[in-house]
C-alpha cells in the first residue's frame, strides 16, 4: 500500500528499537496515557452520580410540591387544573407527617408518606425501587408499610414483621391523653441507593390520613415537570393557574438544587484541572521528541543534503509525535474505562471487607460509574490537540537544522 514517504520515515523512528529513544517514546507515551486514564475515569464518576440523582433521586422525590395552607374540599379539582398546566406531566395527592417507628425497642424517626399506587405512579418511579422476598406496594385499609432499607436495617425489620409507627401528637380521652401509635405490617423496603433510605417510610395514603387525621397542613399535591430542570418556571406557573393565596410550593430546587450544580460545577472543574495532567504529558511529549530529533540528527541531515524539503521532515516527527499521541489516548481511555467498572463493582467488596459503608454520609451511597460517548470524546479530542500541538515544536526545530553543521560532527 503506498504510503508517503514522511509517514514512512515516522513510523520508522517511532518503532525504532534503540534503547534510548524506545525508553523516551514509552515514557511520553506512559505519561500521557495516565494522564488519559485519570482524567476519563473521574469524568465518569461525576457523570455517575449526575445519573444516579437524575434516576434516583428525581425518579422518586416529587418535582414541585404544591401544599394548602388552609383545609380545602375541592382536591379534585385542583389537581385536574394543576395537569393542565404548561410543563406539567402528572399529579398526585400524598399525605405527609413525621413520625417514629419502632421494633423490640429500636426507635427510628422517619417522614411519613401517604400515597395512593394507582395515581402516584404519575409523579414517581418508586415502585421500581420496592425490594425484598413477596415485596408489593401498600394497599388501602391493610395499614401496610414500605420503609427504606436504611430504616429497616437499623430497626431488623423485614417483610412480614409488624412495626409500631408513634406520631408527635397525643390523643385526649377521657381516661387520659395517649399517644397516637399504630401497629403496621412491613410490606417491603424502598432501596434508592440514596440517603432517602434513611429517613422514609411509606403507607397507603387512606391509612396515612387515619392515622394523621390529615388537615390542610399534612395535605400535599406532587407534580412532576416534563422536564426537571424547569421545576421552578413550573412551579410559579401551578400558583399562577391556582391564583389563590392559600397554597404555597416548593421545587426539588430548593432541597437538592445545590447538589445538582455543585455536581455539575465540579465535573467542569476537575476536566480543567485534570487537563493540566494532559498538559503536562504533552510537555513530557516535547522533550522526548527533542531527544529523538537529537538521536536522528545524521538522518536529518542525510536527507537534507538529498534535497529533501524541510516539510518531509516535519512531517516524519509529525508522524511520531501523532502515533504516540493516538497509542497513549487509547491506551488511557482503555485503562480508564477498566478502572471505572472495577471500582464500581469492586466498592461494594470493599465496603463488606471493611466493615463500614464508605460512602454512608453521602446523599448517594454507593459510587456510580458512567461513561458517556460525549465525555471520552472530549477527553480524547483534549488530549490529542494537546499531543499535536507539543508536537509541533520539536518538528519544526528539527527541520531548521543546518545539514552542513550536523554532518560536521558526524
Amino acid at each position: 500500500m503506498f504510503r508517503p514517504l514522511a509517514v514512512n520515515i515516522g513510523i520508522r523512528y517511532a518503532r525504532s528499537r534503540r534503547s534510548f529513544i524506545s525508553f523516551v517514546s514509552a515514557l511520553a507515551l506512559g505519561g500521557l496515557a495516565l494522564s488519559v486514564a485519570i482524567l476519563v475515569f473521574v469524568q465518569a464518576v461525576v457523570a455517575g452520580f449526575e445519573r444516579e440523582m437524575n434516576e434516583r433521586i428525581l425518579g422518586v422525590v416529587p418535582h414541585v410540591r404544591v401544599g394548602a395552607r388552609e383545609p380545602i374540599d375541592d382536591r379534585a379539582v385542583i389537581l385536574d387544573t394543576i395537569r393542565t398546566v404548561e410543563g406539567v406531566s402528572g399529579a398526585a395527592a400524598v399525605v405527609q407527617g413525621r413520625g417514629l417507628v419502632e421494633k423490640t425497642g429500636r426507635v427510628v424517626g422517619v417522614n411519613l408518606i401517604g400515597f395512593d399506587p394507582a395515581t402516584y405512579s404519575e409523579v414517581s418511579r418508586i415502585e421500581e425501587f420496592v425490594v425484598g422476598r413477596d415485596a408489593r406496594l401498600p394497599v388501602a385499609g391493610g395499614f401496610e408499610i414500605l420503609l427504606g432499607e436504611q430504616v429497616a436495617a437499623r430497626l431488623g425489620a423485614h417483610p412480614g414483621d409488624h412495626v409500631t409507627v408513634v406520631l408527635p401528637t397525643t390523643t385526649v380521652t377521657p381516661l387520659g391523653a395517649f399517644v397516637r401509635q399504630r401497629k403496621h405490617r412491613v410490606v417491603g423496603m424502598v432501596d434508592t441507593g440514596s440517603q432517602l433510605d434513611r429517613t422514609s417510610a411509606y403507607l397507603h395514603r387512606e391509612d396515612a390520613a387515619k392515622l394523621l387525621r390529615a388537615g390542610a397542613p399534612e395535605f400535599e399535591l406532587h407534580v412532576k415537570a416534563t422536564n426537571a430542570l424547569d421545576a421552578e418556571t413550573v412551579k410559579a406557573r401551578i400558583i399562577g393557574a391556582l391564583a389563590g393565596q392559600r397554597f404555597g410550593a416548593a421545587s426539588w430546587m430548593a432541597t437538592y438544587g445545590n447538589l445538582y450544580a455543585a455536581i455539575r460545577y465540579t465535573k467542569n472543574m476537575l476536566f480543567l484541572l485534570l487537563s493540566l495532567l494532559v498538559a503536562v504529558a504533552a510537555f513530557n511529549l516535547v522533550s522526548s521528541l527533542v531527544m529523538i530529533v537529537n538521536e536522528r540528527r545524521g538522518d536529518i541531515a542525510i536527507l537534507r543534503t538529498m534535497g529533501s524539503p524541510s516539510g518531509l521532515v516535519v512531517g516524519a516527527f509529525l508522524v511520531v509525535g501523532t502515533l504516540i499521541a493516538v497509542v497513549g489516548i487509547g491506551l488511557g481511555v482503555g485503562a480508564g474505562m477498566g478502572l471505572g467498572v472495577v471500582a464500581e463493582t469492586g466498592f461494594p467488596w470493599l465496603e463488606d471487607l471493611l466493615g463500614t459503608p464508605l460512602m454512608g454520609e453521602y446523599i448517594i451511597t454507593a459510587l456510580p460509574v458512567q461513561f458517556a460517548a460525549a465525555d471520552v470524546a472530549r477527553v480524547a479530542a483534549t488530549a490529542f490537540a494537546l499531543g499535536i500541538a507539543a508536537t509541533f515544536f520539536p518538528a519544526w526545530r528539527a527541520a531548521r537544522l543546518n545539514p552542513a553543521d550536523l554532518l560536521q560532527h558526524e
